[in-house]
């Protein structure tokens, strides 16, 4: 009998464990944390789940949130400019799911084990783990691992943080309509976001900055909440009232807080794409998904899409596969993986850069138009085909066109390195 040996304890490595349990494939999750560690410790992400990742898990029977606190519904998006500001309000459908991973993980992998699933907690060579199974599968970011599988520069076109983030948990902010998202984007400066998020507290709140290195955002990236937690606060408002006033104003100064010390998180995060796959010293072979292969910086929210999207292509990979999981397995799954992902980073990193003229003029339509602002916020669940849409002039003028008219666009064929918003 198959027996896969994941190393991980991520939205990747746990979809790829309940999925091959499914296909009858015995696995073991190895993890460093048992289930109530994962309900402990600070935030590391504040992920959102679009759609398709929401069906993945129903189809893995673990979906648990569908409830108004945990679900986006709106987003209002605010390009500032030299001149005056280009906004708009548009419905997310269906809705995304806004679920803390400290609630997330444990539930599924809880689900795993009880459903005869192995969950080792330890820390075991690599090489050892290899040798217990047919394919070990490395779904763990952590820096140790990832040296496993070294980075690809002519796929990671930056090899320093784009942004620096300082994400924390809070009360005290309103909405300006239920269950919605707020970002405002400033070019050269980084983005500010709002997102409602459900948190071991219950419902709270996600603001987040996202600094361009060395712009006047990256200095609370650099505060200890903990050491002085009114002046951090005091520092944020600052922030939210001198870039996004209209976000300020539905703050309440009395009730603005941490929901608890230590809900922040904050750093750089450099986006890069590591080889797919790695040959250990007795010759076995470990293929890389989620963060051991792969970190977007988490301004278009894909990462756990990806890692889901990528844990039920790696199932279906596995359980049709004809011959050993050999090298020539690891190196030919990593290849057809990739054929969904480059599509993700390349989309993820133009967010990173000044948008092209014609990406702004995207942003006009849609603040002139409300079918083009739904259209292009409800194209957040399918990156790929977004990633089309924007990636040229004629992408954009293409979808405008199709949302005006009512008819679905199909977006244009994208080749290896299509011209995108990404400039310079």
């Amino acid at each position: 009998m198959t027996s896969v040996g994941i190393i991980g304890s991520g939205i990747s490595g746990a979809q790829l464990a309940l999925r091959l349990q499914q296909l009858g494939i015995a696995a073991t999750v190895y993890s460093t944390q048992d289930i109530d560690q994962l309900k402990s410790g600070r935030p590391r992400n504040f992920p959102a789940r679009f759609a398709p990742t929401q069906e993945r898990e129903r189809r893995l029977g673990v979906s648990a949130w569908d409830f108004p606190d945990a679900q986006v519904h709106h987003w209002s998006l605010t390009m500032h400019t030299d001149g005056p500001a280009l906004a708009f309000p548009a419905r997310l459908a269906p809705p995304s799911s806004v679920v803390d991973f400290r609630l997330y993980l444990p539930h599924l992998l809880g689900e795993f084990v009880a459903r005869g699933g192995t969950l080792d907690v330890g820390e075991p060579a690599v090489e050892d783990i290899a040798r217990r199974h047919d394919l070990t599968v490395v779904a763990n970011g952590s820096r140790s691992l990832r040296e496993l599988f070294p980075p690809m520069p002519e796929r990671s076109p930056h090899t320093t943080p784009q942004r620096i983030l300082c994400s924390g948990l809070y009360f005290g902010i309103d909405e300006a309509v239920p269950h919605s998202l707020d970002i405002h984007f400033l070019p050269g400066i980084g983005e500010i976001l709002r997102l409602p998020f459900f948190s071991p507290a219950g419902r709270a709140d996600v603001l987040a900055f996202e600094a361009v290195p060395g712009s006047p955002l990256e200095s609370v990236s650099h505060l200890d909440a903990d050491v002085d937690p009114g002046a951090f606060h005091r520092a944020v408002l600052d922030l939210v009232a001198t870039y996004a006033p209209s976000l300020r104003e539905r703050i309440d100064t009395g009730d603005f807080a941490l929901i608890s010390p230590g809900e922040v998180a904050q750093g750089g995060i450099t986006p890069v794409v590591r080889r797919g796959w790695a040959r250990l010293a007795d010759g076995r072979c470990a293929l890389a998904i989620g963060d051991a292969w792969i970190t977007n910086d988490p301004l278009t929210a894909q990462g756990a899409n990806l890692g889901s999207h990528t844990a039920f292509a790696l199932a279906e990979l596995i359980s049709t596969a004809r011959g050993p999981y050999d090298e020539e397995f690891c190196r030919s799954a990593s290849a057809a993986l990739w054929e969904h992902a480059r599509h993700v980073v390349e989309w993820s990193n133009a967010f990173l850069d000044a948008p092209a003229p014609h990406v702004t003029a995207l942003f006009a339509q849609a603040a002139a138009d409300r079918r083009v602002a739904d259209a292009f916020v409800s194209g957040f669940h399918d990156p790929v085909a977004m990633w089309r849409t924007l990636s040229s002039e004629e992408g954009v003028a293409s979808f405008v066109a199709a949302c005006r008219s009512g008819t679905p666009a199909e977006p244009s064929p994208v080749g290896p390195h299509p011209t995108g918003p990404r400039q310079g």
